[in-house]
């Protein structure tokens, strides 16, 4: 609204815009509840806090890369006729999704339009492959399939390219006190501690768009860099070729999923990996029932796989 520009906002403008927004939904929420006790003031102030510390770490990270944010809770669904929107279980039945992207990042040369989305979160959340596999995690990878598609009308002649599905866990980071850091020091340590998570393109064009200042390895994705070239086995990324079966495979799995839902199968098969279960968070236990007490009531437990295993069935189970 103001016309300024994220990778050359000052620090006193960011810290004078986030006050006044904060301050604006602060005395909104609770019916001014949050200036009612010290406690909340104090709340408050964390928020203020938190929210420019997330703010500089933005900034900072679209100052390391050429991406532009395009937009910001973008909208889709079935009505903008889409066809990753639109998933057809038979000839006259379709799933149809609807989903927001909290940001859009474009990056645009003479041949192609590199795309990039970022989901905030406030957790934390990070990208889990073998979660994808076994049906969780598809929401960013039909973000972008959403994406790329307009993109391709946007852009007709030129070649849309997939940069990266990110997560950014909204965090205040402590730095590391060796010796006496200096300011620069410090903020790198923080940097560092709030790079992104995902999954990446392993092009190195597309890596060097995302962190132009990327050497060894990068503080904004993750990504590792030795002698110039993209250490796989130490990073989270995929060619352009792995992006596409990551594609068909997750319209598979919604087309399973809606023909689930419509045969009625309401099964209670919560899963198990490692410590974590579907039920630490969820607030059906009294209607589902489940109680490994009763006889029949189990975990789905997951086959732990290695990576390079993961992407093996992925591509095997899509030819």
């Amino acid at each position: 609204e103001n016309g300024l520009d994220w990778s050359n906002i000052t620090e006193e403008e960011r810290k004078k815009l986030v006050k006044k927004c904060v301050d604006q939904v602060t005395a909104q929420y609770g019916n001014t509840i949050m200036s009612s006790s010290a406690r909340n003031t104090y709340l408050a102030k964390r928020v203020e806090r938190i929210t420019d510390r997330t703010i500089w770490a933005l900034a900072e990270q679209v100052k390391k890369g050429d991406f532009v944010p395009s937009g910001f809770e973008v909208s889709f669904s079935a009505i903008d006729n889409l066809k990753a929107m639109k998933i057809r279980l038979s000839e006259d039945e379709e799933l149809l999704l609807k989903g927001r992207i909290d940001r859009l990042d474009l990056c645009e040369d003479e041949k192609h339009v590199y795309v990039k989305i970022i989901d905030y979160k406030s957790g934390k959340t990070s990208f889990d492959l073998l979660a994808l596999y076994y049906g969780l995690q598809l929401q960013l990878v039909v973000y972008m399939d959403a994406v790329t598609e307009l993109a391709k009308k946007q852009y007709p002649e030129k070649d849309i390219v997939p940069a990266g599905i990110l997560y950014y866990n909204i965090d205040d980071p402590l730095a590391d006190k060796n010796g006496e850091p200096d300011q620069e020091q410090i903020d790198a340590q923080i940097l560092k501690k709030l790079c992104m998570n995902g999954l990446v393109n392993s092009e190195l064009e597309a890596v060097r768009h995302l962190d132009h200042t990327i050497e060894k390895e990068s503080d904004v994705i993750p990504v590792v860099l030795k002698d110039g070239k993209v250490q796989e086995a130490k990073s989270s990324v995929a060619d352009r070729k792995r992006f596409e079966r990551l594609s068909q495979f997750v319209h598979r799995k919604l087309k399973e999923a809606g023909r689930e839902i419509l045969d009625g199968e309401i099964g209670v098969e919560p899963y198990k990996n490692g410590k974590k279960t579907a039920c630490d968070y969820c607030p059906y236990h009294a209607v589902c029932g489940f109680d490994r007490k009763t006889s029949g009531y189990e975990f789905s437990r997951w086959k732990n796989r290695k990576t390079e295993e993961i992407w093996e069935e992925i591509c095997r189970e899509q030819q």
